[in-house]
This record gives C-alpha cells, structure tokens and sequence, in this order.
C-alpha cells in the first residue's frame, strides 16, 4: 500500500478543515457508457485509450481500504478511504460519484492491519492521544497489542 506522508493535525486546523472530494473522475452509468474528465465515453473505446482505468475488472467485487491525506484519485464503488489529516479521523465510503461521511460506529470494515499499525504508531510518536480514537479503534489496538506479545 503507498501511503502519502501524513500532515500532523494542529488544534487549528482539525475542527475547520474542509474536506475536497475532487480528483475521482471515472463513473461507470450501467448503460456500457463511462463518464471520465467530464467526457461520456463507451466503454471499449475508454478502455483502448486508458486500460489502466479497468484494471480491477476481475475484482469489482473487491473492495479497497486505504487512509491517507487525500482521496485517491480513482476510486471504485464501495471503496472505503480514512481522511488522517484530522481528528479524529473520518472514514469515508465510495458511492460511485463522490466519498461520502460513514459514522465510524457503524462500521469496522476500515479497521484493517495497516490501519491498526499506523494508529500505533501515531500514539507511539505521541501525535495521537488515545482520546481521538474511537472505543472500536482503541480495542482493535488493544487486540492487535495482545496479539503479537503472544506471537
């Protein structure tokens, strides 16, 4: 997973920073026709032109979990992404056309090992205080703590 460098949230910039959702520019209709850049295209010809756009074809199933600062700059429906650049972290979920807030009690399907890991490490360095995390984040550290002392 590449990992963009992490800006440490400041008390000044945590409450008030506005989240952009630009950048994510592919949105297949259902109807063999993909919106891209603000173009309608079909789907072979796109393809001929950006087959790196469809490279997950075998996995459309699969869903991406990532973090970082910024929203990828594609993304797949059903993706989930967690905005680290500040506090507490907000979990975001892909609906196609644009990342929509997820109430992170409601869903634990972005607490994966590097997820878990870079939390560790933010309360290790002290960037992180263990109050921003949520109950289900610090059990998962918790969890993940216990189980590598007995590895």
């Amino acid at each position: 997973m590449v990992q963009e460098p992490v800006v440490k949230p400041s008390k000044e910039n945590v409450a008030s920073k506005e989240i952009k959702t630009d950048g994510v520019t592919l949105n297949n209709r259902g109807d063999g026709y993909y919106e891209y850049n603000n173009g309608l295209y079909r789907k072979d010809a796109l393809q001929e032109l950006r087959p790196d756009l469809f490279l997950r074809a075998d996995t459309s199933n699969q869903i991406s979990t990532n973090f970082g600062t910024t929203f990828p700059k594609m993304a797949f429906k059903g993706d989930i992404f967690v905005r680290v650049d500040v506090l507490p972290n907000r979990v975001f979920k892909f609906d196609g056309k644009k990342w929509l807030e997820q109430n992170k009690t409601m869903t634990q399907s972005y607490l994966d090992k590097d997820y878990i890991e870079f939390l560790i490490s933010k309360v290790d360095s002290g960037e992180y205080d263990l109050d921003v995390l949520s109950d289900t984040e610090k059990a998962e550290v918790e969890a993940y703590l216990k189980g590598n002392q007995n590895s």
